[in-house]
C-alpha cells in the first residue's frame, strides 16, 4: 500500500436513523481503528519485546510462568499460574471460582512474594485486591478440544490437524478482564501521556494476546515434558490461531448504558469511512481491494461456524464478497470514479454483513484515512443536569432528537415484555418477563424509549416557562432519562434505535457491535444474547513483533502443512 495523505474531502456519514438500528450495528464488522488493531500495529512500530522468563510445568501443565514485556517507554510482566482442571469444573461464566489459568498484567518487575500475593488473590475476583501497579487481572481455560489435539500431536512428534484446528481457531479461551480501579487496580484515568497501553481496552486486549502466547508455550511445554522428542508447534500454525473468546448479555448492557462511548467510538470509524469513500482510487488501489476481498471471501468460506438464524452465513459473506470483485472486474479499474461509486452499488446488491467487510477493507486499503481519529476514542462519560433549561427546549429536543423512541408503539403487550436486571449472586445481567419475575423491581434503566414518552407526556402538562429544575422537582423520577437526554441528544450516534424491552429483541446485536469495537474477527452467536468469536487470529508472533513485521495479517491462510498430520498416523 503505497503512503498517502489524509483526503482532503469528506463523503457524508451515513444516516444514524439507519445506522443505529439494533440489527444493523450487529453487522459491523472491526477495523483499523478497533483496539485489538491499535494494539498490534503500535506493538510492531515500536518493536515490542516478549520474553518468556519463567517456565516451571509439569506434563499436565500446572505450575507458573512469567512474561517480561519491554516497551521504548515502559517495562511489563504478566505472570501466570496454571492449572488443569477437569471439564466438569469448567465453565467461561464470569461467577466462575476455578479456572484452568490466570494471571495478571502489571508495572514493573513485581517480587516474587507480590507474585504470591496476587495468586493467592486473584481467585477471589469480587473481593480480592490488587494494588496501582497492577493493569489487568485475568483468567483463561484450555479449549477442551483443539488444546489436547495439539499436545497429543506433538507428543507424538508432528503437527496438529490445522483443517480440525481452523473449526475453533484458538487453544486458550480468555475469561474475563479486571481493571480501572476494579479490586484496587490502576485507574485509567490515572496511565501517564506516555503510556503504551493508554488508550481505551489496551491493556484488556494486550492481557488477550499474552493468552495467545502462553497457549503456544503451554503446548510446546507440555508435549516436551512427556516426550524428549516432541515437536515444537510450527510457527505458521501459531500466527494461524487466536485467542478465544465468549461474551454475553452484559456487553448488551454496557452499549445501552455507554451512550457517548458508543458515539465517540462510532464516530470514528464512520469518519474514516467517510474519508475512504470520497478517495478516487488509483490502479494500485482497485487492485489491493481485490487482493484483500480474494483473502476476506476464503477466510469466511473456510469457516463453518453456525450462525444460526441470527447472522449471515459465512459463505453468504463470502458470496458477497465475490459479487463485489466481479463488479470491479466488470466496470474496469479505470472508471472507478470514487469508491463511493462501489458503495452505493453495494447498498444496493449486498446485504449489510457483506457490505460491512467491505467498509472495513476500504479502510484497510487506505490507512491515512485513520490519521488522527485513534487519539479521539478517549472520551468523558461525564454528565449532568442543565437545571436552566425551560421545558419547552426539553421539549423541541425530544420532538427533533428522539422522535424515533416516540413513534415506537409501547402500548403493545409484546413492546414491554422483558426487562432487565442483575443477579443477585452472580451479578449477572439477566433478562426476566414482566410481571413473572420478583426482580422486577430491581430492572435496570435501558428502557430509554418507554422513559422518553412518559417524559414527554409529563412535560406536557408542564407550563413552556417551567426550568427544567422545577419539573424534576415535582417530577424527580425523569431526572435520568432527563441527564441523559440533555447530556447527548446532540451525538448522533449515542441512541441505539430500538426497545431492548420488546419480546422479539435480539441482544447479541449489541453483543457484536461492541465486540466490533473490541476488533473480534471470527464471531458466531451460541444463543441470542451469547457471542463466541477469536481475536488476533494472523497475528505477528512475538519474533514478528520484534522484527517490525508490518505485515497485513488480516484474514489469514491456512498454513501450507494443514494436512502434514495425516502422515504421521
Amino acid at each position: 500500500m503505497a503512503q498517502e495523505s489524509v483526503p482532503r474531502r469528506l463523503g457524508s456519514l451515513r444516516d444514524p436513523s439507519e445506522l443505529m438500528q439494533p440489527e444493523r450495528l450487529g453487522a459491523l464488522k472491526h477495523t483499523r481503528l478497533s483496539f485489538a488493531r491499535l494494539l498490534m500495529r503500535r506493538m510492531v512500530d515500536e518493536q515490542w519485546e516478549i520474553d518468556l522468563r519463567e517456565v516451571t510445568l509439569d506434563e499436565e501443565g500446572n505450575g507458573r510462568a512469567r512474561y517480561s514485556i519491554s516497551t521504548p517507554s515502559h517495562e511489563f510482566s504478566f505472570p501466570i499460574f496454571s492449572q488443569k482442571i477437569s471439564e466438569a469444573e469448567k465453565t467461561d461464566r464470569i461467577t466462575a471460582d476455578t479456572w484452568d489459568m490466570w494471571g495478571f498484567l502489571c508495572e514493573g518487575n513485581p517480587s516474587d512474594e507480590f507474585v504470591d500475593w496476587q495468586f493467592e488473590e486473584l481467585p477471589n475476583v469480587r473481593t480480592g485486591r490488587a494494588t496501582p501497579d497492577v493493569l489487568i487481572w485475568t483468567r483463561g481455560n484450555r479449549s477442551s478440544r483443539f488444546f489436547d489435539h495439539i499436545v497429543d500431536s506433538l507428543t507424538a512428534g508432528h503437527q496438529p490437524d490445522v483443517d480440525f484446528l481452523a473449526k475453533g481457531g484458538y487453544l486458550i479461551r480468555s475469561s474475563g478482564y479486571y481493571g480501572n480501579g476494579l479490586n484496587g487496580t490502576k485507574v485509567f484515568r490515572s496511565f501517564e501521556s506516555d503510556h503504551p497501553l493508554g488508550e481505551p481496552y489496551l491493556a484488556q486486549m494486550f492481557s488477550a494476546y499474552m493468552w495467545r502466547i502462553f497457549g503456544y508455550d503451554l503446548a510446546d511445554t507440555i508435549a516436551a515434558e512427556r516426550n524428549s522428542d516432541a515437536a515444537t508447534l510450527d510457527p505458521a500454525i501459531k500466527r494461524y490461531l487466536g485467542t478465544g473468546n465468549s461474551s454475553g448479555m452484559g456487553v448488551a448492557l454496557f452499549a445501552m448504558n455507554h451512550p457517548k462511548l458508543v458515539h465517540t467510538w462510532l464516530r470514528a470509524r464512520e469518519i474514516a469511512l467517510a474519508r475512504a469513500k470520497a478517495i478516487e482510487p488509483s490502479r494500485e488501489d482497485v487492485v489491493t481491494l481485490q487482493n484483500f476481498l480474494a483473502k476476506a471471501e476464503v477466510w469466511f468460506e473456510e469457516d463453518d461456524s453456525d450462525s444460526k438464524e441470527f447472522f449471515l452465513s459465512k459463505s453468504e459473506i463470502a458470496s458477497g464478497l465475490r459479487d463485489v470483485r466481479n463488479r470491479l472486474d466488470d466496470v474496469g479499474s479505470s472508471d472507478v470514479s470514487s469508491w463511493a461509486q462501489l458503495c452505493d452499488w453495494s447498498e444496493r446488491n449486498l446485504k449489510p454483513e457483506a457490505r460491512e467487510v467491505l467498509h472495513s477493507l476500504l479502510i484497510d486499503v487506505h490507512p491515512s484515512v485513520c490519521e488522527g481519529l485513534a487519539e479521539t476514542l478517549t472520551t468523558s462519560e461525564k454528565t449532568d443536569i442543565v437545571p436552566e433549561m425551560s421545558t419547552a427546549t426539553l421539549r423541541s429536543i425530544l420532538d427533533s432528537n428522539y422522535r424515533w423512541a416516540l413513534n415506537i408503539d409501547m402500548s403493545r403487550p409484546e413492546a414491554t415484555h422483558h426487562f432487565w436486571y442483575r443477579s443477585e449472586n452472580g451479578e449477572e445481567p439477566r433478562l426476566g418477563i414482566t410481571g413473572e419475575n420478583d426482580a422486577e423491581e430491581y430492572s435496570r434503566p435501558i428502557d430509554i424509549a418507554l422513559r422518553v414518552q412518559r417524559l414527554e407526556d409529563d412535560l406536557r402538562a408542564s407550563a413552556p416557562s417551567t426550568t427544567v429544575g422545577e419539573f424534576l422537582f415535582d417530577h424527580p423520577e425523569h431526572r435520568y432519562v432527563v441527564e441523559r437526554v440533555q447530556t447527548v441528544h446532540d451525538l448522533p450516534y449515542a441512541e441505539i434505535r430500538g426497545n431492548p424491552l420488546d419480546a422479539d429483541f435480539i441482544p447479541l446485536h449489541l453483543v457484536s457491535l461492541i465486540k466490533s469495537f473490541w476488533g473480534i474477527q471470527k464471531a458466531h452467536p451460541a444463543n441470542k444474547g451469547w457471542v463466541k468469536g477469536t481475536f488476533f487470529q494472523g497475528a505477528p508472533l512475538p519474533e514478528d513483533v520484534r522484527d517490525g513485521d508490518r505485515s497485513y495479517w488480516m484474514y489469514p491462510s491456512r498454513p501450507e502443512r494443514a494436512n502434514e498430520w495425516r502422515d504421521h498416523r
